[in-house]
């Protein structure tokens, strides 16, 4: 005979609920005290699982002179009771997903880490943390920079072990970029902003799960944001700047 306690089991029913529906619908009308010696569960217990499962349209009752005999319903109510719990199921796993973006704003995750510094040595403790964290298996770093402000603070050799350390690992680095080439170094694709675009003061690098923010205007600051989700928005964006420059033919090299 097939096992039905475990279909039952998984649509909600308790251990309890099933031995007494089974029982009285293998004997048929029965009082409480009937259904008691059958399931071996207490008076109290069997009210409980009654009104259980007359709430779920399972079991009625009829009276008969003085008495009250507890009847399970015809087995095909047990399967209407199961699939009106599918359409619940679905109609919850849809209201899930629209709830799914807000309860994943909710969840505490990580906290972004933001770290300044001030000066050149900041800067170069910056570089440095480009070219030593780990970006995965096809490391890609994207960054803007204004090449003539940025070598008038940072000699090209304090930037050179950072870029080996780059080629090393076969990066590939996109920029948008003021000012002059300097020629290339590491694998990468270069566009030059228009002459109504330059000298912007600043270079920011997206790394990893890091983005990197420089300004030498005034006294030179640094900071590192690491954050994954402000880095994948960051990364749009740059993707989105390349797509525009392709679009508006900028200088390449």
């Amino acid at each position: 005979m097939y096992n039905i306690t475990p279909v039952l089991q998984s649509l909600g029913f308790l251990e309890s609920e099933i031995k007494t529906y089974l029982a009285a619908l293998e004997f048929g009308p029965g009082t409480v005290l009937d259904l008691t010696k059958k399931t071996h569960f207490s008076r109290q217990a069997t009210y409980v699982v009654i009104e259980s499962l007359t709430k779920r349209g399972l079991m009625s009752n009829v009276i008969r002179g003085k008495k009250k005999y507890f009847v399970a319903e015809d087995p095909e109510k047990l399967l209407s009771y199961a699939q009106r719990r599918e359409t619940d199921l679905k109609d919850k796993v849809r209201d899930l997903e629209r709830a799914l973006p807000e309860l994943k704003l909710k969840a505490s995750g990580e906290r972004p880490v933001v770290k300044l510094f001030e000066g050149k040595e900041g800067a170069l403790t910056v570089l440095n943390d480009i070219g030593t964290t780990r970006q995965g298996d096809s490391p890609e770093v994207y960054e803007m920079e204004d090449s003539d402000v940025f070598f008038r603070f940072i000699r090209h050799e304090e930037v050179l072990p950072v870029l080996q350390k780059l080629k090393r690992i076969n990066t590939h680095v996109t920029g948008l970029y003021a000012g002059n080439s300097r020629g290339k170094t590491l694998n990468s694709k270069r566009y030059y902003l228009p002459q109504d675009m330059q000298n912007i003061k600043s270079t920011i690098t997206v790394y990893g799960n890091k983005i990197a923010i420089q300004t030498f205007e005034g006294k030179m600051h640094s900071m590192i944001i690491e954050s994954q989700a402000v880095a994948d928005t960051i990364h749009i964006l740059f993707k989105l700047s390349f797509k525009a420059a392709e679009l508006q033919n900028f200088e390449t090299d």
